[in-house]
């Protein structure tokens, strides 16, 4: 069974663009907690959700996956339909492949700045 928490958690932490790091400051969960979480290893986020609720700007029923009238703002007022699935497909992945698709995403705009 998928834990949308779990997932709307590593959603905001990965679209938030900041390393592990960087929101091990600025929330104040070590570094090696969230690592866990990514790896499905530990439930603990549970215990952080006001935080990170609270940090992101999203409802806890967000969070939860019940609601999606707060769900995070796009950075731009609308997405193309094909982003919209590029990121159900990005979604649906485990944290590894996530790393993985991201990766190659990367390689693809390196080489079209190279064209």
């Amino acid at each position: 069974m998928i834990d949308l928490t779990l997932n709307n958690v590593l959603y905001l932490f990965d679209s938030s663009g900041k390393s592990d790091t960087d929101l091990e400051k600025e929330i104040g969960i070590p570094r090696s907690t969230i690592y866990d979480w990514r790896k499905d290893r530990s439930k603990s986020y549970k215990n952080y959700t006001n935080q990170i609720a609270s940090y992101f700007n999203v409802s806890l029923d967000w969070l939860a996956g019940n609601d999606q009238k707060n769900k995070p703002a796009a950075k731009s007022d609308e997405l193309d339909p094909l982003d919209i699935k590029i990121i159900e497909l990005l979604n649906a992945l485990n944290p590894d492949n996530k790393r993985i698709a991201f990766a190659q995403i990367e390689t693809l705009l390196k080489l079209q700045e190279n064209q």
